[in-house]
């Protein structure tokens, strides 16, 4: 069954009729968004039955059809019609002779739609019946839309099983389950019903056999039931005054427990508050210790700056005290150079005389040079000292900032987290003031409407109660005019039958008319003259008076069978007869009057009869001139009138005949025929009267007891309504005041919370100030520390060179000297030689004495410095030896704090159990207190029931203080068996014991009626089991199949991999569901939502062509399956689609070029004007 032709008519966008021709193999529908190519899908799902407008992309059915445009006028009528191609008789048996099957679908605009087979009209169930299980449908898999691979993939395994079972072909088994199932339940109700009818029935049987002696038997158990129910109230009532009273002094432990925990809880609060307070002080003592620690690590850093320059200067004399003695080597050798040169500078004389000069001069410029370097090198130094000093107070002040900066940053982050906190704090507060407003308002809000609906029901229950009682005294009424009724139509049966026995007998009839009418056999007897009329109420003494004993006349065919009545009777000795000849009769002769009307008013007594048909002559001879007159001188008058040739009879009976016979009187029995007969016959029709009668006064009494069973019903449903309007108000009370007693403690927390934040923002603001002096300040000290440290280092690098310059100006000083000294004492004589270089040893002995006194100096100062740091040293072990002191006095601080913490939080925990507590008790309370007014109401109710039912208080039956009361179990048992008791009598009435026979009649009938339905339900049930069976064969062998083949689908669509479907649930596959696991190549084994989407879109694929290959659909159309493929899946895609195209004719929707190129025709799809379709094709 493929698909040859669809023709669509105002679908949609398809205002014009448009027909698509689809050959075998694969067809494309192209076109670009919007143009309608889903609109084709939506018109073959529509005219296969789909009745979901949502499904077809609407809201409502009637949004199919073509709603207008800018140039088009809306249409009244959509209609499409999808051809089938039979050529191989694929389809159900009912159409397997066609080559063609047509099917087609209307829908009006005012909602009214139309089905066609073959031009046929049916029925929406015939064409789904039509392509049950061939994988055609709007939920089968012959459609697949893009977003069905998404629904296949997302899908529920319970609801993806739908497609299998389409593919199992077990859906028709389904609805033949289905259909036996509501069969099976309506049998069941038919066999409820019968066997609640055989009881009802049976009932009524065994209630007719002891109707008699129920009614005393049945006032005296009422009686003795009121009695006990009255005492067993009484307890009842005792009982939960008991219980009231033990609820009142629950209520009062419950309060006085609440007093204890509210001291208590203030106690907690109390010792909180003070153990707060405590903890400010200790954190204020901890903080100034803090303050200590700081300043003397300040002093130690201050000490350790002062060793460090001490060092530096010791390192510096060192090195100078290394100069100096390298020096005194210097002179020494030079001593000795002179000493050893004294005869060279003898012989040299007068060369010397010209050196000294020289050197002379050499001398005074190198010497003022020394004395200018070391004047300079003595200022830069002092200048570098003081740069230094200058130095140490801008680090000292600089660490003293850092400190302060430090500590305005704790500061800081303590007050941020104060205020954080309690912001947060606030907007906790404040949601929570915003969430408990409005169910507060609401709160008093349900109290008002829960107030307004209990003065309501008391209201309606009122009227109610009224309602019932005039209800009970209707129903009274009816009882009684009923029971009148009943026994008006039970004297009236019994003379009915009476009179009907006497006729069926031929009572009154005489001699041998009867014992022809008795006889059995009756040929050519057709009855008596009395059977061919029947008179006319209240003239029946008129014809019997006239006729008299012709009445009781045979009628017979003809004079044979009169002639053998008559040796009938003769032979049996029955007495004599008379016998009339229907076939021989002719009308009387007699005088024709002109005007009958001349007879003073009377008229034929005929007027007064109705004839049956054929018996006219045989009426007319009897009576054709017999005239009617209203009484005895109208009739004298009117015979006068007639000439004397007339009859003439009143309706009392009372007759003048043609000879002027006067008879009238009084009979002595006034059961003649024709009198029994009316008499029957209105005896009759008062008893249908009556029968209507009952009928309807039953009807009317059942109207009022179901009226009343209602009322009560519903006076029952109001007290329960108004039990639970007062119980819901109590509830909403206590939760009102339980809501604005939190809404009270929440607002005073915002006032605390609103406090703590203005603090917080206050010190935030003076440690913001204080931090921006700090850091200008810094910012100085940082610049001014770098230029004395960039001076002290240039001032370092002048002194160093100088310190050079000078060492040697110094040195070429004293080789001047000694070399003029040596010289001059050359010049003096060699006399004076000796003394010379005495003199020349003793100058490099001072220059030695003079260095070495530096060196002692500069020794000297060394000792002083060390001598400094040890006294710099012992200060910064006392200092640190204070530091540690002041941090173990920290640390008990801190310890001591956190004692005080603990102790806080032990209390609020205390504090909070309490609090817990307390409200445990307040609910309890609240659960107390509802109890109350529960028992309260139910002891109301108590009450109200009592006079309700029996207009009595329960107080006064209430037992006397002191007396014992009876065992209740006695009692209830009972009353159980007074109960019973009354119930086994059934229902007392004044019913017939007749009606036993046609009850026993019927309750036969019910009787084989319940063994047919019961073996209908054994059938039904093997019907199922056998459906069930082959629902599980069919489906588990499918679902295996489509297993393996999906098992080979999938690695062709991912070049490898694996994937297997399983059931949910193995031990019931009628309801096991589907799931999908697939394993792409290099992936682990996993459910199939969690794959990326091109996975998932190729893996229904693949599971789609499994199903296919197994079942394949006589066609299959894809709208935009390709859509989420990249081109290697589409060429995998296509191969698929065209191998399967063999087998089955595919419709694709595509906007995909290589799906465009692997269809033999396309059509495409085109919006030329706004809003209308149009379609071309193209033979490929």
């Amino acid at each position: 069954m493929k698909i040859k032709k669809l023709s669509i008519h105002g679908f949609k966008s398809f205002v014009d009729k448009v027909t698509l021709n689809f050959p075998a193999g694969t067809s494309g529908i192209i076109g670009p968004n919007g143009c309608g190519k889903s609109n084709i899908v939506d018109s073959i799902r529509w005219v296969l039955g789909e009745q979901n407008a949502r499904h077809l992309r609407g809201k409502h059915m009637e949004d199919i059809i073509f709603t207008g445009s800018d140039g088009r006028k809306p249409l009244g009528m959509a209609e499409v019609v999808l051809t089938f191609s039979n050529e191989h008789g694929l389809a159900p048996a009912s159409f397997a002779n066609f080559s063609e099957i047509e099917i087609s679908r209307r829908l009006y605009r005012s909602g009214e739609s139309e089905y066609y087979i073959n031009k046929v009209q049916s029925r929406l169930r015939d064409i789904v019946d039509l392509f049950t299980d061939t994988g055609i449908g709007t939920r089968a898999y012959s459609i697949i839309e893009q977003g069905q691979v998404g629904w296949l993939i997302s899908a529920k395994p319970e609801e993806r099983r739908t497609v299998f079972e389409e593919a199992a072909g077990i859906n028709k088994f389904k609805h033949k389950k289905e259909t036996a199932l509501r069969r099976l339940e309506s049998t069941r109700d038919n066999l409820t019903r019968v066997s609640d009818i055989i009881s009802e029935v049976k009932r009524q049987l065994n209630s007719l056999n002891r109707q008699a002696k129920k009614a005393e038997r049945y006032k005296v158990l009422r009686d003795e039931l009121k009695s006990l129910e009255l005492l067993l109230s009484s307890l009842e009532y005792t009982r939960m005054k008991q219980e009231l009273s033990t609820l009142a002094k629950r209520i009062e432990a419950v309060k006085d427990e609440e007093i204890s925990l509210s001291t208590m809880a203030t106690a907690k609060e109390e010792l909180s508050e003070e153990l707060k307070v405590e903890y400010l002080g200790v954190e204020g003592e901890y903080k100034a210790v803090r303050e200590r620690i700081f300043e003397l690590e300040r002093r130690i850093q201050d000490e350790e700056r002062k060793s460090a320059l001490a060092n530096m200067r010791i390192d510096e004399l060192k090195r100078t005290e290394e100069r100096l003695l390298a020096e005194i080597d210097e002179l020494t050798k030079t001593r000795e150079a002179a000493s050893a040169g004294l005869e060279g500078l003898v012989s040299s004389l007068s060369a010397l005389g010209s050196e000294i000069e020289a050197s002379s001069a050499l001398l005074s410029e190198n010497s003022a040079a020394l004395d200018a370097i070391s004047r300079d090198l003595r200022g830069k130094e002092e200048a570098q000292s003081g740069l230094k000093a200058d130095s140490l107070k801008i680090s000292t002040r600089f660490s003293d900032i850092r400190h302060s900066i430090q500590n305005c940053l704790r500061e800081e982050d303590d007050s941020r987290g104060c205020e954080a906190r309690a912001r947060t704090e606030l907007e906790n507060i404040s949601a929570a003031l915003a969430s408990k407003e409005e169910p507060i308002q609401a709160l008093q809000e349900r109290i008002t409407g829960a107030q307004e609906q209990k003065e309501a029901l008391d209201a309606e229950l009122g009227f109610v109660r009224e309602r019932l009682a005039s209800l009970d005294a209707e129903r009274g009424a009816k009882n009684d005019e009923l029971l009148v009724a009943r026994k008006e139509y039970a004297r009236a049966s019994a003379m009915l039958a009476t009179l009907e026995e006497m006729e069926r007998n031929f009572e009154s009839i005489k001699g041998g008319a009867k014992a022809i009418m008795q006889r059995s056999e009756k040929a050519g007897v057709y009855g008596l003259i009395a059977d061919c009329m029947e008179t006319n109420p209240g003239y029946e003494k008129a014809v019997e008076a006239v006729l008299a004993d012709k009445l009781q006349y045979v009628l017979v065919e003809s004079s044979k069978e009169g002639i053998e009545a008559i040796e009938y009777l003769k032979a049996k000795g029955a007495g004599r007869g008379s016998f009339v000849p229907v076939n021989d009769a002719r009308p009387v002769a007699s005088p024709v009057l002109a005007d009958s009307g001349a007879f003073q008013g009377s008229r034929p007594l005929s007027s007064e009869i109705k004839i049956k048909e054929g018996y006219e002559p045989i009426v007319s001879c009897l009576l054709g001139d017999v005239f009617l007159a209203d009484n005895i001188e109208a009739a004298f008058t009117a015979w006068k009138d007639s000439g004397g040739f007339r009859t003439f009879v009143t309706p009392d009976g009372e007759t003048i005949d043609a000879q002027g016979v006067i008879t009238g009187g009084s009979a002595l029995s006034d059961s003649g025929i024709l009198q029994r007969r009316g008499e029957i016959k209105k005896v009759r029709s008062e008893a249908s009267r009556l029968e209507g009668s009952i009928a309807s006064m039953e009807g009317g009494l059942k109207t009022v007891e179901e009226t009343i069973q209602s009322t009560k019903a519903h006076l029952d449903s109001l007290r329960e309504k108004l039990h639970r309007a007062e119980i819901e108000k109590v509830n909403l009370s206590s939760e009102l005041k339980r809501g604005e007693d939190d809404l009270e403690r929440l607002r005073r927390n915002r006032e605390t919370f609103t406090a703590e934040c203005a603090q917080a923002a206050a010190r935030l603001a003076g440690i913001a100030d204080k931090k921006a002096a700090l850091s200008v300040e810094r910012e100085g000290l940082e610049k001014a520390l770098a230029e004395k440290e960039e001076a002290i280092a240039l001032l370092s690098n002048e002194i160093s060179a100088l310190a050079g310059r000078k060492d040697e100006l110094s040195n070429i000083v004293t080789e001047v000297r000694v070399k003029l000294a040596s010289s001059r004492e050359r010049l003096e004589a060699l006399k004076r030689e000796i003394a010379e270089k005495e003199r020349s040893v003793e100058e490099t002995g001072r220059k030695i004495e003079t260095r070495g006194a530096d060196i002692e100096k500069g020794r000297a100062e060394i000792a002083e410095k060390e001598s400094g740091l040890a006294e710099l040293k012992d200060a910064l072990n006392g200092l640190l030896s204070g530091i540690d002191g002041i941090r173990k006095e920290e640390t008990q601080k801190a310890e001591t704090l956190e004692s005080i913490n603990s102790q806080i939080k032990a209390a609020e925990h205390e504090l909070k159990e309490l609090k817990g507590r307390y409200s445990e008790l307040q609910e309890l309370k609240g659960d107390l207190t509802i109890e109350t007014k529960e028992m309260e109401l139910a002891i109301s109710n108590l009450n109200d029931r009592l006079t309700e039912k029996y207009s009595t208080s329960v107080e006064e039956y209430a037992p006397a203080e002191g007396e014992a009361a009876p065992q209740i179990e006695a009692l209830e048992e009972q009353r159980t068996d007074l109960r019973e008791k009354i119930t086994s009598l059934g229902d007392v009435s004044l019913s017939a014991l007749e009606e036993y026979n046609e009850l026993e009649t019927r309750h036969q009938f019910l009787l084989d009626q319940q063994a047919d339905l019961t073996k209908s339900v054994e059938s039904l049930h093997t019907a199922i089991q056998r459906i069930n069976r082959t629902t599980r064969e069919k489906f588990r062998s499918t679902f295996d199949e489509i297993n393996a083949k999906f098992q080979e689908t999938f690695p062709r669509f991912f070049n490898g991999g694996r994937a297997e479907l399983r059931l949910t649930e193995e031990g019931d596959i009628l309801e096991a569901g589907v799931e999908i696991a697939a394993q792409p190549p290099g992936k682990r084994l996993q459910n199939i939502t969690l794959l990326s989407g091109g996975e998932k879109a190729l893996t229904a694929t693949a599971l789609i062509f499994a199903i296919f290959l197994i079942k394949p659909s006589p066609f299959c159309i894809l709208d935009e399956v390709d859509a989420p493929l990249d081109d290697a899946n589409i060429d995998r895609f296509n191969l698929f689609v065209k191998d399967m195209s063999k087998i089955s004719q595919f419709l694709l929707i595509t906007h995909n070029k290589k799906t465009m190129e692997m269809a033999d025709t396309l059509y495409g799809i085109t919006m030329q004007e706004p809003g209308v379709s149009k379609v071309l094709s193209l033979r490929l």
